[in-house]
């Protein structure tokens, strides 16, 4: 039986477009969260994202991720995992823009659930609590990630797979 195709194009990330899923991390000059501090001295972009630990209990934990190999494109999404006890935060240490493609928080999904972005580079992004989502997918090898997701006890991953579905992941030309 041959597996059925899905095609996916990466749309740029808006704050907007990526609500249902989570937050975008970005230091957005426009945005209400922008001040300066210290006499003009510093700019602070303030409460960026919703660290989300669960009430049943752990601890946010702050992680560097080097990512060794980029993203061969159209990538082949195989799976999508998610996190049930809490949010998860990627933020790049590097000017490199990487694909998210995520799927609503539910107990099962369709591949025509799924949608794509891309970051400009300079935007990080923060999963809801069991917001679906690819593996990170960088567009250079070698990218530094500053990660925040939650520690403690408990399972806290779980993935989704399409045995039935060839669901391939581009950006726009």
């Amino acid at each position: 039986m041959e597996k059925k195709k899905i095609q996916l194009v990466a749309e740029p990330l808006t704050a907007e477009g990526f609500a249902p899923f989570g937050d975008v991390i970005e230091a957005d000059p426009n945005s209400e969260n922008h001040f300066s501090i210290n006499g003009g001295l510093i700019e602070r972009f303030n409460d960026l994202a919703t660290i989300d630990v669960t009430p049943e209990g752990g601890r946010p934990l702050i992680n560097i991720a080097i990512c060794n190999k980029a993203t061969a494109l159209p990538y082949h999404i195989v799976f999508l995992e998610r996190h049930p006890l809490g949010s998860q935060a990627f933020i790049p240490m590097d000017d490199t823009p990487m694909i998210v493609a995520v799927a609503p928080a539910q107990d099962h999904i369709e591949p025509s659930d799924i949608r794509a972005f891309i970051t400009n580079g300079k935007q990080g992004i923060n999963y809801n609590r069991s917001v679906w989502h690819m593996p990170m997918a960088p567009l250079a090898d070698g990218i530094k990630m500053l990660m925040i997701d939650r520690g403690g006890e408990g399972n806290n991953y779980e993935e989704f797979h399409f045995p039935d579905v060839d669901v391939h992941l581009d950006i726009p030309k």
